[in-house]
């Protein structure tokens, strides 16, 4: 089975590698940051006080290692004789609730690890209520074998319908996570079970030398991890990120079912797009679920994707939407979106009068000053000039600013072009928003970042109707229909599609800008596309 793209330069590719926490100030802040692992502690009373009395033990000079090792046989009753170089003597109290957690010695490991570390491996732990509902949904027999290629703690794969040691094979290249997750294993297994399948390898070489094939693949694969790739077939999708490898290679090993623990931007961010590409191409989507941010110290909300190898159907349900295959692969980038629909035909109906784009466009960024409190002013003073924020842009109209900044080129941190800020034909936008808010600037006004701004080019349209398209009711609609995001990145406006417009219409829509009669205008633009 052909599951990848062809890439002869595949061998060029050596590695995969997180490319967070460039910034220095910001390493060594996150090398003191531990983050209690709060979405699965339940005795929070106890439990917590008695995690910081560990990270205290830790600062004070002993190792992850011993602690762990203590931990476990506290937990166990009984020593992993193959562990036994990680023991110091230590002697760990567990009080008898804090003992009741689940996965407590996952926890134990993640808040002992700062966040710097975990970042660079892409480590966050699966809370147990989102495991519970993805377990929920799969037909697990107990006959079926579960695959984790990045099994961490286990937490994933040790859930309520496994009930028997030979339904669990896990990968993981931590070997502090693999002992965790075998504590864990004989937790729910005994001393007497047979020595389980929980290897301590590379993804890639495990998958090089694996022939077997599971029942379902479960994994919360390593966001931005370092990943040698050099071990694989040249036939492979290319990527910066190792979680595509995982989903890749691993999900064509579950003869049933996979679930991926991702974050959102694997469905709507461009980087992504050959991914996605991949799973349209071979037909496995079949679900994806939202559970928004749920790792604990992190921001990024999350989804599950749910993929066969065998499915037949050409739609997949996000949320609670059914969606067609062929309506995410008539969108820009494939972006997984929750169309429905009536939504379908609306984009048909845009998509359909594609004529041109701002591609060829210029687009500038606004002043990033490095320092906005000490170069950002509020009031006007000699030296400074006006520059217009993200907060002056509202439809069609740019308020008097109100921040002034010293234009000094080479004390500000980035700058566009000087010739692209003195334009008195740039479109300026509002950057951070959920709505599209543009305006014409014909006064060659710096602007900040929070306002960025492009001049067109090559189209047949004028300033005026363009404005009236990007400001319109369908245009909002349609930019949240293929993007979603709350953010207007230039990426996403240069991959909107754009009509022509009769010289006569364009007069009647720039008489209508003047007036002010934006609602006359929604109702043209929306006969321009036969809505």
């Amino acid at each position: 089975m052909d599951l990848f793209n062809q890439r002869s330069d595949f061998n060029a590719v050596f590695s995969v590698s997180n490319r967070t926490n460039k910034n220095k100030a910001k390493k060594e802040r996150l090398k003191k940051e531990y983050i209690l692992p709060m979405h699965n502690i339940q005795f929070q009373k106890e439990t917590i006080p008695w995690l910081k009395s560990l990270l205290e033990m830790h600062k004070n000079g002993e190792n992850i290692r011993a602690i762990l090792f203590a931990v476990s046989k506290q937990l166990l009753g009984f020593e992993l004789i193959e562990y036994k170089n990680f023991d110091h003597g230590l002697d760990v109290f567990i009080p008898q609730r804090v003992k009741k957690e689940k996965d407590l010695i996952g926890s134990v490991y993640q808040y002992l690890t700062p966040k710097d570390a975990r970042l660079a491996t892409g480590t966050f732990y699966t809370n147990d209520a989102m495991i519970e509902d993805i377990v929920a949904r799969l037909d697990i027999k107990d006959t079926d074998v579960i695959f984790d290629p990045a099994v961490g703690s286990g937490n994933l794969i040790f859930n309520s319908k496994i009930t028997k040691p030979e339904q669990i094979v896990g990968v993981d290249f931590d070997e502090l996570a693999i002992f965790c997750s075998k504590v864990n294993y004989y937790i729910k297994f005994g001393q007497s079970a047979p020595p389980p399948r929980l290897y301590h390898s590379d993804f890639c070489q495990f998958i090089l030398k694996n022939s077997e094939e599971f029942d379902y693949v479960l994994c919360n694969p390593p966001f931005g991890a370092t990943l040698d790739v050099s071990c694989l077939a040249k036939s492979c999708v290319s990527t910066e990120d190792s979680l595509t490898y995982f989903v890749v290679y691993a999900a064509p090993l579950a003869r049933k079912q996979s679930v991926f623990i991702l974050p959102e931007s694997v469905i709507n961010v461009k980087k992504h797009t050959d991914l996605r590409k991949w799973i349209l191409k071979n037909n496995y989507l079949t679900d994806i679920k939202s559970y928004g941010a749920t790792f604990s110290g992190t921001m990024f909300p999350i989804v599950t994707l749910t993929l066969n190898r065998n499915n037949t159907r050409k739609t997949f349900i996000y949320d609670s939407s059914k969606v067609k295959f062929s309506t995410i692969l008539s969108m820009p980038f494939y972006y997984f979106r929750p169309i429905n629909k009536e939504n379908e035909i609306l984009i048909q109906h845009v998509f359909a009068k594609n004529t041109q784009s701002l591609r060829g466009s210029l687009f500038g960024l606004g002043v990033v000053t490095g320092n906005n409190r000490d170069k950002v002013f509020s009031s006007p003073a000699e030296g400074l000039e006006p520059v217009i924020t993200g907060k002056d842009i509202t439809p069609y109209n740019i308020a008097k600013p109100r921040k002034y900044i010293k234009y000094d080129r080479q004390n500000l941190q980035q700058v566009a072009p000087d010739a692209l800020y003195r334009n008195i034909n740039k479109i300026v936008y509002k950057t951070v928003s959920r709505n599209m808010n543009f305006a014409l600037d014909t006064t060659g006004t710096l602007t900040l970042n929070s306002a960025n701004f492009f001049i067109p080019k090559n189209l047949t349209i004028s300033n005026k109707c363009l404005i009236a398209l990007l400001n319109s009711k369908l245009y909002n609609k349609l930019n949240q229909l293929l993007y979603g995001e709350n953010k207007i990145s230039r990426t996403n406006l240069e991959n909107l599609p754009l009509p022509d417009i009769t010289k006569e219409l364009q007069i009647q829509i720039e008489s209508l800008v003047d007036k002010h009669e934006y609602d006359r205008i929604d109702d043209i633009i929306n006969g321009i596309f036969d809505l």
